[in-house]
């Protein structure tokens, strides 16, 4: 951070889990960070959302998420909702704040009719590089690392071609955009993302297999209980932080 902070990623997890009360989570830093974060929120604002009944609780995690991100200071934030297209919601470079949260939560109406996975992460992907070239014009040229991170949130039924998808969330990480997926899952067993299976075929046989061996995103979380929320954005973010500290990133 400029005001030479940084976070103590030891104590992010009782942090969030305390509901942000316990906030002794700053340490000195002797020399200026010169990272930028951006992290976008994507909502899954399909038809489908709704009929598995993942919508009231994908709003819920959007809620969490922000407060969260807004209380850490991680950086800027969007949002987006997605479905046969991606429309940004919440644009970053401006501030966050609860009329402008509540605004957000207003534009997601769970009714298109389908969801374009590959076109989400290309999507995503071009989002992302217009907003580092936004943030970089407003450093002024100071060199300073842009950092981005993707919470994409949905029941994740992912029917259309998993390979492409695959694809361009390889692409992602190649552009250092990390990716992770919230599956909101069933509370009843039976309709748990576990139990799904895909049917494909190789060389023209029917092969059967589980539905999350060829799931095309390779971070993903699948969360039943909200409760559980604050725990794995603090894991996820801890993980993050790891990830910059010790890679080329």
């Amino acid at each position: 951070y400029r005001t030479g902070k940084r976070i103590n990623i030891k104590k992010i997890i009782p942090y969030i889990a305390s509901q942000f009360r316990k906030d002794k989570i700053w340490m000195r830093r002797t020399k200026p960070n010169k990272r930028d974060y951006q992290v976008m929120i994507a909502i899954d604002d399909s038809q489908s959302m709704r009929e598995n009944s993942a919508g009231t609780l994908a709003l819920e995690a959007l809620a969490t998420l922000t407060q969260a991100l807004t209380l850490l200071e991680v950086g800027e934030i969007s949002l987006a909702s997605f479905g046969d297209q991606v429309n940004v919601v919440h644009p970053f470079g401006k501030p966050f704040s609860d009329s402008s949260g509540a605004h957000a939560l207003s534009r997601f109406k769970f009714e298109q009719k389908t969801t374009e996975w590959a076109g989400l992460v290309k999507g995503l992907i071009e989002l992302l590089e217009q907003a580092k070239m936004q943030q970089s014009r407003r450093s002024s040229g100071s060199n300073t690392q842009c950092l981005q991170l993707v919470f994409v949130i949905s029941d994740a039924r992912i029917q259309q071609d998993r390979e492409m998808v695959a694809r361009w969330c390889r692409e992602a990480l190649r552009r250092r955009q990390l990716l992770v997926m919230l599956v909101i899952d069933s509370t009843d067993p039976k309709q748990s993302i576990l139990k799904l299976r895909s049917v494909t075929y190789p060389n023209g046989k029917l092969k059967i297999v589980q539905y999350l061996d060829d799931f095309p995103f390779p971070f993903y979380i699948i969360l039943r209980d909200m409760a559980q929320l604050p725990e794995v954005v603090a894991d996820t973010l801890r993980q993050w932080f790891e990830l910059i500290q010790h890679s080329s990133m």
